[in-house]
């Protein structure tokens, strides 16, 4: 199963999203993810674009960006990506909506959720600094992120 399969398999407007490449991420977005091969980026979502006028959706607190992604020797996987302010005061921000995410893929989206589970934990949900990194890294936030699946805030993604 594709990326591009899984995004239409999800309900509306979302199965209408999908874009080559990192074509579907904001262009101020596009430079902090690579990939050492650019084709094995087979996709992207601009997920909260999608549902931002959708009612229902409006006012909760949705992920930015889903990619498709190849690694070398592997399966093609799917990758969510967070672009947002990296402060201290941020962190329960992007916690509740990783958490609406996961909801989302799995009562919404469940081939876009199979690819996700396929991902190495390393890069399945991903917190890209906008600007700074000001979370100290042995703070109650650190910490609490990464019993959280977010085992580092990145300035940029480097897809292997």
């Amino acid at each position: 199963m594709s990326f591009e399969d899984a995004v239409r398999d999800a309900p509306n407007p979302v199965d209408k999203a999908c874009r080559k490449g990192k074509q579907a991420l904001k262009k101020e977005h596009r430079k902090l993810v690579d990939c050492a091969e650019p084709r094995r980026i087979t996709g992207s979502i601009d997920l909260d674009s999608a549902l931002a006028k959708e009612p229902g959706y409006a006012s909760q607190p949705r992920w930015d960006y889903g990619l498709g992604y190849i690694p070398v020797n592997g399966r093609e996987q799917a990758v969510w990506v967070e672009v947002h302010s990296a402060t201290t005061k941020e962190v329960s921000a992007v916690l509740r909506k990783l958490q609406w995410l996961r909801d989302w893929l799995e009562a919404h989206a469940d081939l876009l959720n199979r690819l996700t589970q396929s991902a190495s934990s390393e890069i399945r949900f991903v917190w890209i600094a906008s600007s700074g990194v000001k979370i100290t890294p042995n703070s109650r936030q650190a910490r609490l992120l990464n019993t959280r699946g977010f085992p580092k805030v990145k300035r940029h993604l480097n897809l292997p």
